[in-house]
């Protein structure tokens, strides 16, 4: 909501689970039966004449007894066209230095563990070029 100092913030949360698993929280656009299904946008809004512009956080809870959970981002499958593209940029800024792209793989403090890995892996295509 609009307030005279900040405006009033949101939170969409599954329910407890006290003895079992925690409701899951599923956010999807509608389907389009005979087109396009609905997009699904998640932005925060731009900043004021000062300030900053909000941030955004994608990210799994920590494990006490277990593993953590993963984050997957993904594109469906175009059975009549093209796969859908994933982009990851940082935005323009005029002045001081432009942001930076960090990927980091897990780290491990098992004895006989090793690292995660990152990796890239180009797609395959029946042409040539």
């Amino acid at each position: 909501g609009k307030g005279a100092g900040t405006g009033g913030a949101m939170r969409i949360s599954g329910g407890v689970g006290t003895a079992s698993t925690g409701g899951a929280v599923v956010v999807a656009s509608g389907v389009g039966s005979a087109t396009s299904s609905g997009a699904v946008s998640v932005s925060s809004a731009d900043a004021g004449t000062s300030g900053v512009s909000g941030g955004m956080t994608l990210a799994t809870g920590s494990a006490s007894a277990g593993d953590s959970g993963s984050v997957g981002i993904s594109t469906g499958t175009g059975s009549g066209g093209a796969g859908g593209a994933i982009s990851v940029a940082v935005g323009t800024g005029n002045t001081g230095t432009g942001g930076g792209i960090t990927m980091t793989a897990g780290e491990t403090s098992a004895v006989s563990g090793a690292g995660g890995a990152v990796g890239v892996t180009a797609g395959k295509g029946a042409g040539t070029g």
